[in-house]
């Protein structure tokens, strides 16, 4: 009896995951809004303490995000570039940070 209750329950937790699992991989492929999207590539720039200490200006449109500010060398525009452009979403990088 045990051996058959632990395998219904074995069974319902796979049937679960696997019912939502295509539910989880629509929610990550929807589209974000570009205030969303200039917020999130925002954040992760803001995480990087160089880059947060430039307090760049990130805008998106139509999923083309652009990044401004000034920077002290061009390490950090290319920095601001990578990260960006790991952002879902991002679908191209206008970097124009200058000195």
């Amino acid at each position: 009896m045990k051996r058959l209750f632990a395998s219904s329950i074995l069974f319902a937790s796979l049937a679960l995951h696997i019912g939502f699992t295509p539910l989880l991989a629509h929610a990550e492929d929807a589209p974000v809004s570009d205030e969303q999207l200039a917020s999130n590539v925002k954040n992760a720039l803001d995480a990087d303490p160089e880059l947060k200490a430039l307090d760049l200006h990130v805008s998106s449109k139509k999923q083309e995000v652009t990044i401004d500010g000034k920077m002290t060398d061009d390490q950090q525009m290319f920095k601001a570039g990578v990260i960006a452009e790991k952002i879902p979403g991002v679908k191209f990088v206008i970097n124009n940070m200058n000195m």
